[in-house]
């Protein structure tokens, strides 16, 4: 078996940095107030010299400027399941690794090309940079030495670009995992470190049955489940099917520019996830909760391969209409009714003028208003009245009739004195009785004095003409 192990060093203080636009020094911590310690800094703080373990007081003297966070379990719960999802795209079977808080693994098993080449390595490079978090990435024949290999490939003294080591390998480069790494108890990993073991080696080498007796049996049994001696089984998650992601503001926001950039990274996390699952949606469900108000729009587009940049754009344009008038803390953007998506053939030269046609449409729909710009599609009547209906762009628009023009009058114009009507163009209409809109009518074509090609009947019953449309 292969597993697949992707850890998150930084998940939790890289969460709250992806909600804003400016490099902040950010710090996640175990709790507020001087008493507490740094859990995970982000690339700012680090560079400023602050390590995890230090303490609040301490950091704050050094960086007065360093952001406190503390940690969001449920953002780092949504986190993992969208990651989950993605990983599910490559293989049915994804765990969760909750000793090594957080990471998740795959059974690649089944899959021969990937273990072949660097073709995993980078598809989790392309996911990380899509969802900004930082990720480390191991392969193993179990999930815990994948994790355990994914977190010191991390460090500087890891293994170095060791990719999908076979059988023989890795039972020359578990024992060198360092005993730092492992997931045991505290006063477990520093028993062993002053009995001078510093390397899975080492603690392998010792007898069984007297480090059972010193330390228990916690240290052999991780020990056993890394090297795949006794088996570790773990239950798979389950998804929900529609893809939708939350993100807390952190601070109240009351207008656009503010919603930009968490918006943004919701429509690039939840195209990507969709991609990865070969499927596409035309309606997306954007939903602002405030402190005692919500407000929630639905977004249709024609195109379900539509960018996250023109999606952005409508979206302002939807925004800017209806100005916020409370402070906004959550963002929640759903795809509704997700569907299989192959993609679409492209042509030479037409994508390009094709796509930008329908942005335009997109455009003036968000400014105008969906009633205001539509398309027209024909309806089963022999009636010109009633034959046509008002549609959304794109929708599908019938047959036309090439003897009757396209541009019909609201209102039918009376003509004064009769026309001279060739008779050979006619067409009779009858009918209408079953829906109170009876109809008695012989059409004809005829040139005004003025050059214009008219579509006028007569009405059979008054005997008066009427001008119903022009033809182009």
């Amino acid at each position: 078996m292969y597993w697949l192990a992707i850890q998150f060093p930084r998940l939790g203080v890289e969460l709250r940095e992806r909600v804003q636009a400016e490099a902040a020094a950010l710090a996640l911590v175990d709790a507020q107030g001087s008493a507490g310690t740094l859990l995970q800094v982000n690339t700012t703080a680090f560079q400023a010299g602050l390590r995890t373990g230090m303490t609040t007081a301490r950091a704050l003297a050094m960086l007065p400027e360093l952001q406190l966070c503390t940690r969001d379990p449920a953002a780092e719960v949504q986190a993992l399941s969208h990651w989950a999802r993605l990983l599910y795209s490559l293989a049915p079977r994804v765990v969760l690794l909750e000793e090594m808080s957080p990471a998740l693994a795959v059974d690649i098993s089944g899959n021969t090309r990937l273990q072949q080449d660097d073709t995993l390595l980078q598809v989790v490079a392309a996911w990380a940079a899509a969802t900004r978090l930082s990720v480390h990435a191991g392969v193993a024949p179990t999930p815990l030495g994948a994790a355990l290999l994914a977190q010191w490939q991390g460090t500087s003294s890891g293994p170095g670009s060791s990719f999908c080591p076979g059988a023989v390998d890795w039972a020359l480069l578990w024992p060198r995992i360092p005993i730092t790494l492992l997931p045991c108890a505290a006063t477990t990993r520093a028993a062993l470190l002053a009995l001078g073991v510093r390397h899975c080696a080492q603690l392998q080498a010792l007898d069984r049955a007297d480090l059972v007796r010193r330390l228990g049996p916690e240290s052999l049994h991780v020990l056993d489940r890394l090297s795949g001696r006794i088996d570790d089984p773990r239950p798979a998650l389950s998804f929900p099917m529609n893809p939708e992601v939350s993100i807390p503001l952190y601070s109240e926001i009351r207008h656009w520019e503010g919603l930009r950039f968490a918006l943004h990274r919701a429509l690039q996390d939840l195209q990507l996830l969709l991609r990865t699952q070969a499927q596409a949606s035309r309606s997306w469900l954007l939903q602002l909760q405030g402190r005692e108000r919500q407000w929630s729009s639905t977004l249709e587009v024609r195109d379900p391969s539509t960018k996250v940049e023109t999606l952005l754009t409508l979206w302002q344009w939807r925004l800017q209409q209806q100005p916020l008038d409370f402070a906004v803390h959550t963002l929640h953007l759903q795809a509704l009714a997700p569907h299989h998506w192959s993609g679409r053939q492209a042509t030479w030269w037409q994508d390009e003028a094709e796509e930008a046609r329908w942005q335009l449409v997109e455009q003036l729909r968000q400014r105008l208003g969906d009633v205001a710009v539509y398309a027209v599609a024909g309806v089963a009547d022999h009636r010109p009245d009633y034959a046509w209906q008002r549609v959304p762009p794109g929708a599908g628009q019938g047959e036309a009739n090439a003897a009757r023009p396209l541009w019909l009058l609201a209102q039918a114009l009376p003509l004064h004195a009769p026309p001279l009507l060739p008779p050979a163009q006619v067409e009779r209409i009858e009918g209408g009785w079953w829906d109170g809109r009876d109809h008695s009518r012989d059409y004809f074509r005829w040139r005004h004095p003025g050059g214009a090609l008219c579509w006028v009947y007569r009405d059979r019953r008054q005997g008066r003409f009427y001008v119903q449309g022009y033809f182009a």
